[in-house]
């Protein structure tokens, strides 16, 4: 932990401690980056007190030099955000549970970074279960985000749109590396953070949009194996390699999902069911050129 890192976890050792003894919440949460071991010279700290009864309006304040921001939250909040955790019940049919989620996701990483103040240590709130559950909601959201980027990006590289495509690629490059942190288990905390998990797990691999184009779709493969790699992190298929659908060329904008009635081929607004075996054949054919 960096020196910045540990005088905000002192200052939120003593508010934390002040909280509860006045008995101004029940529970003192740090949350986000900090509770993860990262913080920098002007970071602030974020502290949430689970209150009883009326939820009391808190400003934040300044404690040797270091803003703390301060939120009271009701128990009853807390824990419809854990009940989400437990289950992963999207459905390509029906999709209310996932725009709900999805609308949560903010809250959530803050719950899945949570560690809760008692006894001069601070302990995760959420068991590993609940861990997990927010690895999928989290991997799915992110495949999500990339699905949408990738179909602008294909877009634009059809018409020929060189620079927007640049900006695009940038955006999605950052949803990638969430993406495969995320997989690896970590709480997606925002983008200038995504290096420091990201170092841990190698350099990935860049796409050459400088040589992309529309009549072929070898420069789209880096995006379909890195999202189908990160979602079999998450859900691991161990069947046997089948003949993926005939989509023409395989790698034309298709990307992979998982929901809980199983997989998919997406490419826009057309969704193809397929089996496990069949992500792997598929996952085959776009890695045909070696890497």
């Amino acid at each position: 932990m960096n020196p910045s890192a540990q005088l905000r976890r002192e200052i939120a050792d003593r508010v934390a401690r002040e909280l509860l003894v006045s008995g101004k919440a029940r529970e003192v949460w740090l949350e986000g980056a900090l509770a993860c071991g990262f913080a920098h010279a002007a970071s602030d700290i974020d502290l949430r007190g689970i209150v009883d009864g009326d939820l009391p309006v808190w400003e934040s304040c300044v404690v040797d030099g270091v803003r703390v921001d301060l939120h009271a939250t009701a128990p009853q909040r807390t824990e419809e955000l854990r009940h989400l955790l437990r289950s992963f019940d999207v459905r390509r049919d029906d999709l209310g549970s996932f725009r709900r989620v999805r609308a949560s996701m903010r809250d959530l990483m803050c719950l899945r970074t949570a560690l809760a103040y008692g006894s001069g240590r601070w302990k995760p709130v959420l068991d590993a279960g609940e861990r997990q559950g927010y690895r999928r909601w989290a991997i799915a959201d992110q495949a999500e985000v990339a699905a949408s980027l990738a179909e602008d990006l294909t877009g634009l590289v059809e018409d020929g749109l060189a620079e927007p495509a640049r900006v695009v690629c940038q955006k999605l490059e950052t949803c990638l590396t969430a993406l495969e942190c995320a997989a690896a288990g970590h709480p997606v905390l925002g983008d200038k953070w995504l290096p420091l998990f990201a170092d841990a797990q190698g350099p990935p691999s860049r796409l050459p949009i400088g040589t992309a184009r529309a009549e072929t779709w070898e420069w789209f493969r880096p995006v379909q194996r890195r999202v189908t790699r990160a979602l079999l992190d998450c859900w691991p298929v161990d069947d046997p390699v089948q003949e993926p659908p005939n989509l023409g060329a395989p790698d034309a904008g298709w990307l992979p999902q998982r929901y809980a009635d199983g997989w998919f081929l997406r490419r826009s607004d057309v969704h193809l069911p397929i089996t496990g075996g069949q992500l792997l054949g598929w996952l085959s054919a776009v890695s045909t050129d070696g890497a």
